[in-house]
């Protein structure tokens, strides 16, 4: 994308606000939230932390934004815009908000109108789309004339245009009669479909469930007689195949083109009719603007445009061969499938079940994953494995309850997937069902069943880090950090690289790194000094491979997805997919922190060493900071963000007046081998610009630290009788063991050392031993100067190298608790 320039008012100011971890960039509502296809209109953004609100921008490029009075704009749709679902952010001199939804339609786009005292509800026509929302205690009402025997479908687009309304739909007759009323029909927005008894005047009403509103409680209702597409079957898709799929929903029989309705049906709901459809999916890539699935990361979709229809259905694609399920509702009636299948198929009945036959071998692995919530489907999925009789359970997955993208981005859901091993040659079934059938039958439960044998396979995530809704905006001369989610699936462990491609001047992010089983690493964006205030989007891909090898285009890459935060404070979190990751270059940092985890280590005896990572060894980590404001001293709290959950997090402090501190972890035994990522967050206070005296908190990023490590050849260890005081002026004695790991039998000399000091460091001093052949224990003297400082020295360690060929190669340590008293 094109950079765009920001205003460039006030940038020493922005910059401390963006730098001071306060409330970000939030982008808390848009009204009205969509609009028509080939129209201008009107559109205000109310947003929450930015300033001097300047500019929008929105995920379709045939969508744009001119500034009027206020946070006012005119919106201009072309006419080549599909209608959907897009995002849009509001743009400002200190960065740019978070994501909304915006909608496009094909149909009349008419607004609420403000009521006046005694008027009668707004009238409206059929077949257009309203865009309103509801205010404290409010309940909107619409009118329209209807003819007897109309297919109507009355629709309400709330939480899934990110809207905070939980909607009630009412359905009341010119005489007040209510007809219809629904509280979620599509999650919990809700639908009314039904017949029209008679000729006449009809209101629709509108509230929320517990009659709270705000500007965020806005909706987008729907009142047509045209087609609407509710669920398909198969649900998937192959890939560059042409497929028949079956559409099921309301007024599919003839699109387009009102059928009358029989008198027994006036005043019921529709039934659902269907129409077949052929569809050849060209490219199998993440959604961006049809669907609001839940954990929608672990789908692929393209959009379906049904003639008529105002709205794409999202069909999932997949790579693996699809068939249906036939006739197998009980365990003797399994239908043979063959691995790797997508299987779909209907749970309509509440008590039914489906069963399938997979023959395997002994050892084999395979990876079962059911959908339904992911795709919109009303189940609660249950997933067992039996023997061939079906009389006995082997195993059994339920929900995935793992959310890794926690309240910014909740992944966890109601599927059930799993890894199973075949204990024995044979035959075995796989049992769907689904939990939650109630009494009455639904044709809506529709599942997709994958089974794959265990072909290593993930899905990244992006996401701006705080835990409430912002932007990621990226002051000049300082950092910001996103986080990256690794979904790994069919047994993937390995470390995976994460590249950012096609990055404004100005602008740069190196490569990080998730480590083996890792599911989550910040990823740094930096801006120069001198880089142009703009906006621009983040474009990242995945790599699984060894880090001596290049990236190669088209192998082993996945495209790494955008999400957002939509609201704080829900107890399940708020957050979805996004269409892309824009970020704005504004603002100048008050403070700089630049992270070294390779600086080398000055041995006496070996000098400069730049040092091999093992587990059981420690990673130190030069922090050096750079203030805007030259005069201010103050110290400096670092610890770290994006440890892997195996390594213990640090603090440190850099005292008042120095540029240069360290911070070290301790890499534990169990530490798998491979590479990873973290950074350094720095916390200080800066002066508050124009106020003399006064100061306020400020939080930084570092660059990306990424470290490998390598099998260890050696594990270091101290004594339980390891004294844990020394007195000034006296000598202690520490006993360790070394134990050898590999074969390795060369030497291996241990000292005391503490970051960026060996042997002397300060007020003590150690006296090294090296250990030859099989050498497996020793003591290390220690004294404290007479006018030793009280107290510990900060990531006291021993340090050992182990001695290939009079090279020191090999590097072990373990951290040495010990404080220094009267």
């Amino acid at each position: 994308m094109v950079p765009q320039e920001l205003p460039k008012v006030g940038l020493f100011l922005i910059g401390l606000l963006i730098a001071t971890g306060a409330d970000g960039q939030q982008l808390r509502s848009v009204f009205p939230p969509g609009g028509e296809v080939g129209r201008t209109g009107s559109v205000t953004f109310a947003a929450g932390g930015l300033q001097g609100m300047s500019a929008a921008r929105c995920s379709h490029p045939g969508v744009s934004f001119t500034k009027r009075d206020g946070n006012a704009f005119i919106v201009q749709i072309e006419d080549d815009v599909p209608a959907g679902f897009y995002d849009v952010q509001a743009i400002g001199t200190n960065g740019i908000t978070s994501s909304r939804t915006f909608f496009v339609t094909t149909r009349h786009h008419v607004v609420e109108a403000e009521p006046q005292q005694g008027a009668p509800a707004q009238l409206v026509s059929v077949n257009n789309t309203i865009s309103g929302k509801i205010t404290q205690g409010d309940t909107d009402t619409y009118r329209f004339h209807a003819s007897q025997g109309d297919k109507l479908v009355i629709e309400c687009w709330a939480d899934r245009i990110d809207s905070s309304l939980r909607a009630i739909l009412e359905l009341l007759d010119g005489n007040g009669r209510r007809l219809a009323i629904n509280r979620g029909y599509f999650g919990v927005d809700p639908a009314i479909s039904i017949v029209i008894p008679a000729d006449g005047e009809y209101n629709v009403k509108l509230h929320d469930l517990v009659y709270t509103g705000s500007d965020d409680h806005c909706y987008r209702l729907d009142i047509t007689t045209g087609p609407r597409a509710i669920f398909a079957s198969p649900p998937v898709v192959e890939a560059g195949r042409e497929s028949i799929v079956q559409l099921f929903g309301w007024n599919l029989a003839t699109p387009g083109k009102q059928q009358l309705a029989a008198a027994s049906q006036l005043g019921k709901p529709l039934a659902f009719e269907s129409t077949t459809v052929h569809i050849t999916p060209t490219v199998a890539k993440p959604n961006l603007q049809v669907h609001r699935w839940h954990a929608g990361h672990s789908v692929d979709a393209i959009p379906y445009y049904l003639a008529n229809a105002d709205a794409p259905f999202p069909i999932a694609v997949t790579d693996a061969r699809v068939a249906r399920a036939r006739n197998n509702r009980s365990p003797s009636e399994g239908q043979p499938i063959t691995v790797p299948i997508d299987v779909c198929g209907q749970l309509t009945a509440s008590d039914e079940n489906h069963w399938y036959v997979i023959e395997a071998r002994r050892g084999e692995v395979f990876y079962l994953e059911a959908f339904g919530q992911r795709i919109g489907s009303p189940v609660d999925l249950d997933l067992s494995v039996f023997d061939s009789s079906g009389a006995t359970e082997l195993t059994a997955f339920h929900d995935e309850r793992q959310d890794i993208g926690g309240p910014r981005y909740p992944s966890s859901h109601l599927d059930p997937e799993g890894r199973w091993v075949a204990p024995a040659d044979g035959n075995y079934l796989i049992n769907v069902r689904n939990l939650t059938g109630g009494f009455v039958d639904d044709p809506r439960r529709v599942y997709r069943l994958s089974v794959r044998r265990e072909e290593p396979d993930v899905q990244l995530v992006a996401i701006a880090q705080p835990e409430s809704p912002t932007g990621i905006n990226v002051p000049r001369g300082g950092r910001t950090v996103l986080d990256v989610l690794a979904f790994r699936r069919r047994g993937l462990q390995a470390s995976i690289r994460v590249s950012a491609q096609d990055l404004p001047a100005g602008v740069t992010c190196p490569d990080i790194w998730l480590g083996p089983g890792t599911t989550k690493a910040p990823l740094v964006l930096t801006a120069d000094r001198d880089a142009a205030p703009n906006t621009s989007t983040l474009d990242l891909i995945g790599h699984v491979g060894r880090p001596a090898l290049p990236i190669r285009e088209g192998e082993n890459i996945s495209t790494v997805q955008c999400a957002t935060m939509i609201q704080a404070g829900l107890p399940n979190g708020s957050g979805r997919l996004a269409a892309d990751l824009p970020f704005a270059v504004a603002g100048i940092a008050p403070i700089r922190i630049t992270a070294d985890g390779h600086e080398p280590r000055n041995h006496h005896l070996f000098g400069k060493l730049q040092v091999r990572h093992a587990p059981g060894g420690v990673l130190d980590v030069a922090v050096r900071v750079e203030r805007a404001q030259t005069g201010h001293t103050a110290p400096v709290t670092i610890s770290a963000i994006g440890l892997p959950d195996l390594i213990r997090n640090q603090t440190a402090t850099i005292p008042p007046g120095q540029e240069k501190g360290y911070i070290s972890f301790y890499l534990p035994h169990s530490l798998p081998v491979g590479m990873y990522s973290f950074a350094i967050k720095a916390e200080s206070t800066v002066p508050v610009a124009g106020q003399e005296g006064k100061t306020q908190n400020v939080t930084a990023f570092s660059n990306s630290v990424a470290f490998e490590v390598h099998p260890p050849v050696f594990q270091l260890d101290l004594t339980l009788d390891t004294p844990r005081k020394i007195k000034r002026g006296r000598i202690a004695r520490v006993n360790y063991t070394v134990h050898r790991i590999n074969g390795f039998i060369s030497k291996i000399h241990t000292e005391l050392a503490a970051p960026g000091r060996v042997t002397d460091v300060g007020d003590l001093r150690g006296r090294g031993v090296t250990s030859v052949g099989q050498g497996e224990s020793g003591t290390i003297q220690i004294i404290a100067n007479e006018d030793a400082e009280l107290g510990q020295i900060p990531f006291l360690r021993l340090y050992a190298v182990g001695v290939l060929e009079d090279e020191a190669l090999y590097h072990g340590s373990c951290f040495l608790p010990l404080e220094i008293v009267e």
